[in-house]
């Protein structure tokens, strides 16, 4: 018995002393680990401030682009006396981007111990927390190029690391789009700085750290500006052309500027695509009761938060086609809350009957449950919505009906839709499971019938009075 207990006990202690060494091995990569991702990121930043310090050009401001006026066609009310005839669609396909993998920071970010104090901001209604260092501040008393430099460096050490963790971790908790990350981040530098040019070294290192693409500039009046690189050209913005790229100041710079043309490696340029729901807190605003000529009677609670960020949301196209813009609002999603109360009720109009029936009865609600008025009258120029905002809002017009259309057919009945542009007008054609009579088109080998929800009382199958096929444009959608 003597012998099996002292066995045991050199077999334990000789685990013991074996899972120290694996301990104290864990420990040594860890600080390995992160020595060379701090070692990493520290040359990244202290290359940028170089740039900083040297890089400086002038460039004058290209004229904005303005969102393009459409002369919106008026909605038509379908005559049933009307022979219903089938004719086939063959326009041009707009290429459209496809989502990309959110921007990783230039090295990943290790949290420091814990020598900090909480910075609180509210965004849309939901509350936000980050972690500053104590009793550190940036200062800039001019926006001379060694000035910035050195804050730069400054906001490279390893104390704002806490900060950068923080920010990157609310963008993942929340799925915040790039533009709303973007945006909060203006928010928590103000909360800070105030209105200042350190608020905007800090938003814009904080933004170049996590991934994105921005160049820093200075105006002669001594005020320092983000510019933001991304593929889709804003509207109503001037911007400076960079060795072939677009950058957009946030605020509206129409002069000409010194810009440090220093760039982070694999940075990514902003993208207007939201893919994910914005996880908003909630602040329940009731929708009108919709109720369509079919009868099919809906309503649900919309988040007032989440329009007021719309609201701010910026437009504009992706590559040289502006039909690209429509699929960016067609194909954000509609937050959970709103489909979990709207969605039964529409769902419960539809259950068990043939899918065109389905499809016919969710297109005369959106035909007719909500009234149409032109944008120009409404915001005094063009606006398209998101989904949300066409449940929301008193009016709508064609593009905002085709767009709210196309994201319930794909939620409910799983169906693709693409949308149609056409001078003037917009309208959408669904890829049925079975051969529907009526006007149509060819797109990825599958045929997509018309659905318009502006052409009111028109069935699948009808297009609107004044539509030259010949010149529509296929606008493809996500599912």
């Amino acid at each position: 018995m003597r012998k099996l207990t002292l066995s045991i006990l050199v077999t334990l202690f000789a685990e013991c002393i074996f899972s120290q060494s694996l301990e104290e091995r864990y420990r040594a990569f860890q600080q390995e680990t992160k020595k060379t991702y701090s070692d990493f990121r520290e040359k990244a930043n202290a290359d940028y401030a170089v740039f900083l310090r040297a890089a400086w050009e002038y460039y004058n401001a290209s004229p904005a682009i303005p969102r393009p006026d459409d002369n919106p066609t008026p909605p038509v009310v379908y005559d049933d006396k009307e022979e219903q005839q089938e004719q086939e669609l063959q326009g041009d396909v707009v290429p459209q981007p496809t989502p990309k993998p959110t921007p990783q920071p230039i090295a990943p970010i290790i949290e420091n111990d814990d020598n900090s104090t909480i910075v609180r901001v509210t965004y849309y209604g939901t509350p936000f927390s980050f972690r500053v260092p104590k009793d550190k501040s940036i200062s800039l008393p001019n926006i001379e190029a060694k000035t910035l430099a050195a804050a730069w460096d400054e906001l490279a050490s390893e104390d704002y690391n806490n900060l950068m963790y923080d920010c990157l971790s609310a963008r993942d908790q929340y799925s915040l789009c790039d533009w709303a990350y973007l945006s909060l981040l203006q928010q928590l530098a103000e909360a800070l700085y105030g209105k200042s040019n350190a608020a905007v070294l800090l938003q814009a290192f904080i933004y170049a750290n996590s991934g994105y693409q921005m160049r820093l500039a200075v105006t002669e009046n001594g005020g320092l500006h983000i510019l933001i690189g991304s593929e889709y050209t804003f509207y109503d913005r001037s911007y400076y052309n960079l060795d072939g790229e677009k950058f957009f100041p946030l605020d509206n710079l129409t002069e000409g500027i010194a810009i440090c043309n220093g760039a982070f490696e694999n940075e990514k340029p902003l993208s207007l695509l939201i893919a994910n729901e914005q996880h908003l807190a909630s602040t329940p605003t009731a929708m009108p009761k919709r109720k369509a000529q079919s009868g099919l009677t809906a309503t649900c609670s919309i988040n007032k938060n989440l329009i007021d960020f719309y609201n701010t949301y910026p437009t504009g196209h992706y590559g040289d086609d502006f039909g690209t813009r429509w699929a960016a609002y067609a194909n954000s999603p509609l937050d959970e809350a709103i489909k979990q109360e709207l969605y039964p009720q529409l769902m419960a109009a539809i259950r068990g009957v043939p899918e065109a029936q389905a499809v016919n009865l969710l297109l005369n609600w959106v035909q007719t449950a909500f009234e149409y008025e032109y944008d120009d009258k409404v915001w005094g120029g063009d606006r398209a919505f998101f989904p949300a905002e066409s449940l929301h809002y008193p009016y709508c017009d064609c593009e905002d009906r085709s767009i709210l259309f196309s994201r319930i057919i794909r939620d409910l009945l799983n169906l693709d839709v693409v949308l149609l542009y056409y001078p003037g007008h917009l309208a959408t054609a669904v890829a049925f499971h079975q051969d529907i009579r009526g006007d149509y088109l060819m797109y990825d080998n599958r045929k997509f019938t018309i659905c318009d929800p502006t052409y009111i009382g028109a069935p699948i199958g009808a297009t609107m009075p004044g539509m030259d096929n010949k010149t529509a444009k296929i606008i493809p959608l996500w599912r």
